[in-house]
């Protein structure tokens, strides 16, 4: 209740925080409704500009950006068949059928009324559950860090990419990257090849506009000779139909719960939330015949559980350190930018941030639902926005923020850099989560494991009077090992067949 009564008096002392509210949800929502741009590359874009505003102004408007991000998504999904965000993609299959048969304004209704159920209830269940992980977490040693951050980071490589091998080598990649520099427990350089400038290892926010922005624009501009379908839309309702919404109380459940309860596992994210979702709403439906045809439970499981997500994926953030998906995993960087450090520390030591964090978004949920409504047709004209006009308008942006950073050229370099080969892996098939995460988590995943030996004389077999740590060890191998002996089993099934 401290931090809860810390963050409104915060957030409602300060109107500038506020006025960041607002931008920040219709900034997000522009971003989430245009394909390609998305909640994760929002915030990325914006945090070099809340270098010069106050931690509480900055995280305001960084979060608000997360939350109208995640929901803009549908609005594409809906109306052209392409989701916004890549967690759209199963309200593609309800969305665009109620749509097309002559309920946009419907269809657009109910997906945005879910966002605002499944994020409402994410942030209760932030409010309920942070404090007391954080609790939890003050008795965590170097063991059970290690292990936390190494569940995170195999769920990724395991569910972010059809091919196991692709997804371990992005987490390769990504540990490799994240060892460049000055080596955290003996201060040894590592991987700079003399450059003094890698002394410090990279930018993070220079590498996340790299892999997501200039990854995107390259692939986008493949497209710029291709004619755009312009959107037009009618009067949109406050509310969603009743006659609609009859039978949706299951699957609203149901999201909420898969939902939050994914955010808070370490790094699955949105993705995997709505494909469970969807499924089980679609298996408990007394009529699943109607799902990919315009049913509103299917709008209702998608949208619900894609939302959230978004309150169970700060949970961790807040309390560990450690990202439950993408997008937090760039709030990381608006954390440390703010010269902040996310865990447990910030429950005693800047309760304010904590309380601004988990009131923000709470707020953000409710402003996202009346504004997005409400300015649906502006949203719609922002989508018809032509890409050469804002791809060029992005890279700005992206110059622009990497380099009032640090003031030096190198950090532009490093953007550039990583954008080319960024776009290069994506075209062999390679997943961006294992990359970014690979290189939040492995730091982590080292230090805390070097670490944890040296207190311990170099005997990993002392892991085991840990019993968080050894549970989390076990989960990550049969997260790891479950779908290969599964794919085997599935193969021979196959064979015998034949």
């Amino acid at each position: 209740m401290n931090a809860i009564i810390a963050g409104f008096t915060a957030l409602f002392s300060d109107p500038i925080s506020l006025a960041l509210l607002f931008f920040g949800i219709f900034f997000g929502i522009v971003f989430g409704c245009i394909p390609g741009l998305t909640a994760t590359l929002g915030v990325a874009l914006m945090i070099p500009f809340t270098f010069t505003m106050t931690p509480i102004q900055g995280l305001t408007l960084l979060v608000a950006i997360y939350v109208g991000g995640i929901s803009g998504g549908l609005i594409t999904a809906t109306l052209i068949n392409i989701p916004g965000t890549p967690s759209s993609i199963f309200t593609c299959y309800d969305g665009y059928p109620m749509a097309k048969s002559g309920k946009p304004g419907q269809a657009l209704a109910i997906g945005v009324f879910a966002s605002l159920i499944g994020g409402t209830f994410s942030a209760v269940a932030l409010f309920a559950i942070a404090p007391q992980l954080a609790k939890v977490s003050l008795i965590f040693g170097n063991w059970e860090y290690f292990a936390v951050a190494f569940l995170g980071l195999m769920v990724v490589v395991t569910m972010s990419s059809n091919d196991f091998l692709k997804g371990l080598i992005g987490a390769l990649i990504g540990l490799i990257v994240g060892c460049i520099g000055l080596d955290a427990v003996s201060g040894v350089s590592r991987l700079t090849f003399g450059a003094w400038q890698l002394q410090s290892g990279l930018q993070s926010t220079a590498l996340m506009m790299g892999l997501f922005a200039i990854r995107e624009i390259f692939n986008q501009s493949r497209d710029l000779g291709k004619p755009k379908m312009k959107i037009h839309l009618g009067k949109i309702s406050f509310l969603p139909p009743l006659s609609e919404m009859k039978d949706c109380l299951k699957p609203l459940t149901l999201g909420c719960l898969i939902g939050t309860g994914i955010g808070i596992l370490p790094g699955i994210g949105q993705n995997a939330s709505t494909l469970i979702s969807y499924n089980q709403a679609k298996a408990m439906s007394k009529h699943p015949e109607k799902f990919g045809h315009g049913s509103a439970e299917g709008i209702c499981a998608s949208e619900v559980s894609n939302n959230a997500v978004n309150g169970g994926a700060l949970i961790p953030l807040i309390t560990l350190g450690i990202p439950g998906d993408l997008t937090t995993a760039a709030l990381i960087g608006g954390l440390m930018i703010q010269g902040l450090q996310p865990g447990p520390l910030l429950f005693t030591q800047n309760i304010d941030i904590v309380g601004t964090i988990m009131v923000s978004y709470f707020l953000a949920n409710i402003v996202m639902y009346v504004m997005e409504l409400g300015l649906m047709n502006i949203f719609v004209k922002a989508v018809n926005v032509k890409f050469s006009i804002l791809f060029p308008a992005i890279v700005m942006f992206c110059v622009l923020g990497v380099f009032a950073l640090n003031n030096r050229t190198f950090d532009i370099w490093i953007l550039i850099v990583t954008g080319i080969l960024a776009y290069i892996l994506d075209q062999l098939g390679v997943d961006m989560a294992p990359i970014i995460l690979g290189f939040i988590l492995g730091p982590l995943i080292e230090k805390y494991y070097r670490m944890g030996m040296i207190s311990e004389n170099g005997n990993f077999a002392m892991i085991l009077q840990h019993p968080i740590a050894v549970v989390c060890l076990i989960i990550s191998l049969l997260f790891v090992f479950v779908p290969l002996f599964s794919k085997k089993i599935r193969q021979k099934k196959i064979g015998l067949n034949i």
